[in-house]
């Protein structure tokens, strides 16, 4: 705490002027882009700003470090995703992610010292954002009255002084000449009674609150980038490293009796799931089946989970002083992740058959998507048991911030409509009887237009009806909405150029 304060007396009056006109004006900006507007490329700009701005106040910023990339360029990929899709769930998640992105980047870049990621990293990136920010916000307001103090303190100097006279005795006098003007020149009087209503017209109940916004952006912000001041000493882990050493005898046990439970109930997989309704036992009708092979696939997502931070405890925890117990434990851990990948394998099957048979949702392929994650997660962590100088926390990064990527990009309204869609389609050429889930697919965004457009076309006059109202409710919020170049949308536009309602029924430009 005393390093602090030091640190803070010896910064001058310039350098905390510097900050505080940067959250300032990251505050006003904050307002201007976001408040009551649609995100769109504003996300970019206003990132990448950021970032300017916080290598202006830091100029000795190492931003070629190669360890940054890893943070600059997702935060890069998802701020252009705002310019492009619209799902409203990711755009809430990104809005986490680019603030620990963010926070790792500008860790990064500012610190020699950090040149891996480990554990005490992301304890570090959390400190950054909440208590190391917030202890900030308390330094601003010092700081502002050490300010003052000081332009009072120094005097102005006699051109100073004959300026300021001079705005004095002007003011009375403009007001005389442009009564004249106005009195003279029509167009003239016109554009100064529009200036003059700009402060007749004044909303004061949305001036203050946009006015309280800007306030409270900027605490944060001058809070978070105050704290950049301050060097980076590596967490006392040295003196408090945790000394509990697990027996590998143990482990091994437990992870062997855990494997026989999950061969048996890889066997029942292979022996009833994957091979059909006629091998089930007596008892088993095809409705039976139905529900035996959709049931469980988030019981056993969870047990991957378990299993996965059964494998990465013991290997961080489990003593390596034997080298043939050694392996045994590692074969044990592999015979671990191979059951584990079979009920991830498992799972998603059961997915599948629960998205033919009630369809597809964001919830299921968001599903689909962190299972996919926990496969590659599965297969570090046993290139992990036989290679142990192998990075498994930065590997693991790199694989969750590439699927997350991926699944912001690869347009999830957009295939959760096609796929209904075809889904419906494919029932009704078979004369099965199918529903198709009209209500939900309203409550997509505007990035399913195009698919959901199809639809007018059914003979169905119920679901031609809801994707009729779907489109022209996009269609009249964008041309209620969407009237600034800032919140550019690459499906927005095309929904507006390929759409529009006259007299309440939808037309398509051909």
């Amino acid at each position: 705490m005393n390093d602090k304060k030091l640190i803070d007396e010896s910064r001058t009056v310039n350098e905390k002027l510097k900050v505080i006109g940067v959250a300032f004006f990251i505050g006003i900006l904050f307002n201007y882009f976001f408040i009551w507007e649609d995100v769109g490329v504003s996300a970019m700009i206003f990132n990448i700003l950021i970032i300017g701005l916080t290598l202006w106040i830091y100029p000795n910023s190492q931003i070629k470090k190669k360890l940054s990339y890893l943070f600059l360029v997702p935060i890069i990929l998802l701020s252009i995703s705002y310019s492009i899709y619209n799902n409203e769930i990711l755009r809430m998640i990104n809005i986490i992610v680019l603030l620990f992105l963010m926070t790792s980047y500008l860790f990064t870049i500012r610190y020699d010292n950090i040149k891996e990621i480990q554990l005490s990293f992301i304890q570090n990136i959390f400190d950054k954002i909440i208590p190391d920010a917030l202890e900030g916000i308390f330094k601003l307001f010092p700081f502002m009255k050490e300010i003052l103090q000081t332009k009072k303190e120094s005097k102005l100097n006699r051109t100073h002084k004959n300026i300021l006279r001079g705005i004095v005795i002007s003011l009375p006098l403009l007001l005389v000449v442009i009564g004249l003007l106005a009195s003279a020149d029509k167009v003239f009087e016109s554009y100064m009674e529009d200036f003059g209503k700009v402060f007749t017209t004044l909303d004061i109940g949305n001036f203050l609150g946009h006015s309280m916004i800007v306030f409270f952006v900027t605490l944060y912000m001058f809070g978070f980038l105050w704290s950049f001041q301050y060097e980076n000493s590596e967490r006392k882990n040295h003196q408090r490293k945790i000394s509990i050493k697990w027996e590998p005898v143990t482990i091994i046990t437990i992870i062997f009796m855990i494997n026989i439970v999950y061969l048996l109930f890889t066997m029942i997989q292979f022996s009833y799931l994957y091979v059909g309704m006629d091998h089930l036992p007596e008892g088993f009708s095809n409705a039976s089946y139905s529900a035996y092979a959709r049931r469980g696939f988030f019981e056993l997502i969870f047990v991957t989970l378990i299993n996965l931070v059964i494998v990465l405890t013991s290997m961080k925890f489990c003593k390596r002083d034997n080298v043939k117990v050694n392996k045994i434990a590692n074969i044990s851990y592999t015979l671990l992740i191979l059951f584990t990948l079979n009920m991830l394998f498992s799972a998603n099957y059961k997915m599948n058959l629960y998205e033919e048979a009630f369809g597809y949702t964001r919830l299921r392929l968001f599903v689909q998507a962190f299972m996919l994650l926990m496969g590659v997660l599965l297969i570090i962590a046993t290139l992990g048991v036989w290679l142990r100088r192998i990075p498994v926390l930065k590997l693991a990064m790199i694989a969750a911030m590439g699927i997350y990527i991926g699944l912001n990009f690869i347009n999830v309204d957009k295939i959760i409509a096609k796929n209904n869609i075809f889904r419906y389609q494919v029932h009704k050429a078979k004369n099965i009887d199918c529903k198709i889930d009209m209500k939900y697919l309203e409550g997509l965004s505007c990035d399913a237009i195009e698919e959901i457009a199809k639809l007018i076309e059914v003979e169905n006059p119920k679901v031609q009806i809801s994707a009729i109202r779907y489109v022209n409710k996009h269609v009249k919020n964008l041309d209620k909405r969407y009237d600034h170049w800032y919140e550019y949308n690459y499906y927005k536009e095309k929904v507006l150029k390929n759409f529009k309602i006259p007299n309440d029924l939808l037309m398509t430009k051909k």
